[in-house]
């Protein structure tokens, strides 16, 4: 999980909520709490997705679409989770002396690809439908 793939269920589940209302870019990262520029850097590649409609202009903004709104969290953990994303994830180097420092990297690298998929099956049982009507859950107590 990282803070881009945070701020795309967030954005989507506000867009999802307001669906019949436009929203732009300054408003959304108020929202989501985030600053602008890193909120428009999801929002490209929702855009790209096909998850969400912009509308350039005075009067513009950001809208959900029916595809952003019955999305599963799976396809935005995907789009949003690229290992080399991340930083510097192993140890180790393949030039080094030491047989296990050669190793250890590509090794952990195929444990840390086992461990996202699990987590891409884990997700793949929510939509952000089901985030909104957990939030809604939340408000009414």
């Amino acid at each position: 999980m990282n803070l881009s793939f945070n701020t795309a269920v967030h954005v989507l589940t506000f867009l999802t909520k307001h669906y019949d209302e436009q929203f732009n870019s300054q408003v959304l990262s108020d929202s989501v709490c985030v600053n602008p520029a890193q909120l428009r850097r999801v929002m490209a590649r929702l855009h790209e997705a096909g998850y969400i409609d912009v509308k350039r202009g005075a009067h513009g903004g950001y809208s959900v679409t029916e595809t952003g709104m019955h999305t599963r969290l799976s396809a935005l953990f995907q789009l949003f989770n690229e290992p080399d994303a991340h930083g510097r994830l192993f140890t180790g180097h393949t030039d080094s002396h030491c047989p296990i420092s050669q190793q250890i990297g590509h090794v952990m690298r195929q444990h840390y690809l086992e461990e996202q998929e699990i987590i891409a099956q884990y997700y793949d049982t929510l939509t952000i439908q089901d985030i909104l009507k957990e939030m809604t859950m939340e408000e009414e107590k």
